[in-house]
């Protein structure tokens, strides 16, 4: 998952458009929110429910909690929307709620409200079909498969309505599907002109594209038809940020213009507690955490601040973390995930919880954390290897050998993980026998797990580490000098470390092991061979002693 999106969990920069049916007051509150305008949005709603307590203003106005990440509120107003529907012939409050259990995971309840909003659906009803649609498109609640098959349901009959075709976008933008994206929001374009937030979006397509100048020469046409629109303003800056880090050599150029921008977001969007956490967000996606840290922190402390906005407390513990401000980071994110609800917390919180703890030397803490990441997101294989590393950096080898074990059966296993996963088995074999165990089958498991894997990069990778590990377990399998495989594993080390234009000095030590391992072999069957090994030992280690000895003792038995 894309890291901004995962952190946010929200769908801000999704478009509608309303009805000309609509009232005028429910299409300014309905305006607000397209144009980021939250604050205001909030407020035109509130007295709209209060003066025209309609299930349809309820409706958008529950949806508006939903587009915030803030379906409790949501839930609320869509049962005032339910309760106020005395004909009981409009339908979408019950998408609401769906949508609503669908945040809460609760698929069961979610189906029960999605059917009764389709039961009395005329034959050509479609509006429930695009909500059901979108109510997969948010993060804690997406499915895009889903919401494909409901916005194909709604082509039937709403094929020339734009809202399908820029519901169908947004969708695709979000599966990263830029020209699929682009296509529906220009059917969008054709049905209905001035829609300036599907302009924004195309935008943001060009900047996830790299193409930036066409974003810009996108977005600043945005803002000649309409100067106030803020979430220009906020793609253009975005876009400017974007444009900086793909070319350095721009960023004296570009970040200004980028920070100008922002501002002036701010400033159309009333510097409300919504677009001062946007621009948390923005932030976090220019990667500026020295800037992130600071933002975050002052919005903490604001009087704009409340539960709603408890996601600014991930952006400090994440800014913080990568800034070495460790404990600040971690007080942030451990406050953070004690705060919300547990399906609300996702697996790089837990990621960065554990890198805190690890900076911290807090290896233990660490590796927990990373497991409950794993657990979180189970496609996650990087996490693996994050808690193998950290449990062999602790020197708890046998369980380091387990995730190394889980890494070495995925398709895209490296090399390293199945040198690690030798290393860990032969280091717990080791420990075994440090402490005088007792287990003879698990110690020979434990070795035959190291050979086996040893084997494999020796074989692969004609990888001179693995042929010295791989020779010192057989031995260890089978302790007897005259040891076959010991010896071809100990030549085919010598071999390729020969082969090297020069060598280090720890190749020179295994050099002298391998020759003094050979040497050995040949002691019963053929003492000129075995005499050679130990004089080639000797050249590189003179002072050798045991090999000295070994050589006194061949030539005195002659």
């Amino acid at each position: 998952m894309n890291i901004v999106k995962k952190i946010a969990i929200g769908t801000i920069g999704l478009v509608f458009i309303g009805s000309i049916t609509m009232a005028q007051s429910l299409e300014d509150a309905r305006k607000a929110v397209t144009a980021e305008q939250y604050q205001k949005a909030k407020s035109l709603f509130g007295n709209l429910v209060k003066n025209q307590p309609s299930p349809e203003n309820y409706f958008y106005y529950g949806d508006l909690y939903l587009r915030l990440n803030m379906p409790d509120s949501a839930k609320t107003v869509f049962q005032k929307g339910i309760a106020a529907d005395d004909k009981g012939k409009f339908s979408l409050n019950y998408v609401g709620l769906g949508t609503v259990d669908l945040f809460k995971k609760d698929t069961v309840a979610a189906q029960k409200n999605f059917a009764k909003a389709t039961a009395d659906m005329r034959r050509k009803d479609y509006l429930e079909y695009i909500y059901i649609g979108e109510a997969y498109t948010y993060e804690p609640s997406r499915d895009l498969p889903k919401a494909f098959e409901w916005f194909e349901k709604a082509k039937e009959n709403g094929e020339k309505d734009p809202e399908l075709h820029i519901a169908m976008g947004n969708a695709y933008k979000t599966e990263k599907k830029n020209s699929e994206a682009v296509a529906e929001y220009q059917r969008a374009l054709t049905l209905k002109d001035n829609l300036l937030a599907v302009e924004v979006n195309i935008g943001e397509i060009w900047t996830q594209a790299y193409n930036f100048e066409l974003s810009e020469s996108t977005l600043k046409g945005v803002i000649s038809k309409d100067a106030n629109f803020g979430p220009a303003y906020r793609a253009l800056a975005e876009n400017y940020y974007r444009w900086a880090s793909a070319f350095p050599a721009k960023r004296a150029e570009l970040l200004p213009k980028a920070k100008d921008n922002y501002s002036k977001y701010l400033d159309l969007t009333d510097r409300s507690a919504e677009s001062q956490y946007r621009y948390l967000i923005f932030l976090f996606n220019a990667e500026d955490y020295t800037g992130l840290e600071k933002a975050a922190t002052d919005f903490i402390n604001s009087p704009a601040y409340n539960k709603n906005y408890i996601l600014a407390k991930r952006f400090k513990g994440y800014a913080a973390i990568e800034n070495k401000d460790t404990q600040a980071g971690l007080d942030a994110l451990t406050s953070f995930v004690s705060e919300i609800d547990s399906n609300r917390v996702i697996a790089d919180d837990y990621l960065k919880i554990g890198k805190a703890y690890a900076d911290l030397s807090q290896d233990s803490l660490a590796i927990l954390n990373y497991i409950k990441a794993s657990k979180l997101d189970t496609a996650n294989t990087e996490v693996l290897g994050t808690i193998a590393s950290t449990y062999f950096s602790s020197k708890k080898y046998d369980k380091a050998a387990n995730y190394y074990n889980k890494l070495s059966k995925l398709p895209k296993a490296s090399l390293k993980d199945w040198f690690y996963l030798g290393y860990s088995n032969y280091f717990s074999y080791a420990g075994m026998v440090r402490e005088n165990s007792k287990d003879s089958l698990a110690m020979k498991n434990t070795l035959l797990a190291a050979d086996s894997a040893f084997n494999y990069v020796a074989v692969t990778a004609n990888n001179i580490d693995a042929y010295l590990y791989l020779a010192r377990v057989e031995y260890y399998l089978n302790p007897v000098n005259e040891n076959d495989k010991v010896k071809a594993a100990y030549e085919k080390l010598i071999e390729l470390t020969l082969a090297k234009t020069e060598q280090t000095a720890a190749d020179k030590k295994n050099l002298v092991e391998a020759y003094s391992s050979i040497g050995a072999y040949y002691i019963k069957t053929d003492k000129q061979k075995s005499l050679e090994s130990f004089n080639k030992a000797l050249e590189i280690d003179p002072n050798n002693q045991q090999v000295k000895d070994a050589v006194a003792a061949l030539k005195a038995g002659k």
